[in-house]
């Protein structure tokens, strides 16, 4: 079943500009860090090998961030991924993969909320995956929203489970863009407490995401 995650915790190097460097865990804020009161710029650096199970033919392997503040720029191997990425970011990492790697995002602080706060992860992912989900109250029916992002040889199908009780099923064709969709559900749907939604190639779970059924 994919996603397979693997979270790159720590330990990591921090650089503070004009201070010493010292090592850090994820996820960190600036006080995480022992940098209370620093307004500046600090690389953040972590090296790692390559997932050993991951299969370039078959699968992806992306970089993720959960959520960060003052991300300036992010590098993998000396090469830019993006400057300023915004509040989380994931890139297909793939082609820059190496035996050894070296992951660097330079942060600007302005305020101590800055840093690196989400969950910085490698994901292994197929050619299609979920993404921008989210779960709404919508009177007497909960409404799932989300998009199905790549490409496939067929439409794939579209499992919803709430508390793990099958509730829906459709197929969908995926698209570089994203093909969104919107699933309503009633009969007792308020009830629940987990929402799954699960994109399925054939007898292969390729994406499966949980979510909180908001109250």
């Amino acid at each position: 079943m994919y996603p397979h995650r693997i979270r790159l915790r720590g330990p990591w190097e921090c650089e503070p500009a004009g201070l010493d460097a010292r090592r850090v865990f994820m996820p960190c804020r600036w006080a995480d860090a022992g940098l209370a009161g620093f307004r500046g710029s600090a690389r953040f650096t972590r090296k790692f090998g390559y997932p050993g199970k991951a299969d370039p033919e078959l699968e992806h392997i992306w970089l993720t961030c959960d959520g960060c503040t003052g991300c300036r720029d992010v590098r993998l191997n000396t090469a830019l991924l993006a400057n300023a990425p915004g509040d989380a970011f994931a890139f297909d990492v793939t082609s820059l993969m190496a035996a050894r790697n070296q992951l660097e995002i330079e942060i600007h602080g302005d305020t101590d909320d800055a840093g690196l706060w989400g969950e910085i992860a490698l994901e292994i992912r197929m050619d299609a995956y979920l993404t921008d989900m989210r779960v709404e109250r919508n009177g007497s029916t909960l409404s799932i929203f989300g998009n199905v992002v790549g490409t496939a040889p067929s439409p794939l199908e579209l499992y919803t489970l709430l508390d793990n009780r099958h509730a829906d099923y459709r197929t969908i064709k995926p698209t570089a863009a994203g093909t969104p969709f919107r699933i309503d559900l009633a009969d007792g749907a308020l009830t629940c407490e987990i929402v799954r939604v699960d994109l399925v190639h054939i007898s292969s779970i390729w994406y499966s995401v949980e979510l909180p059924v908001p109250r």
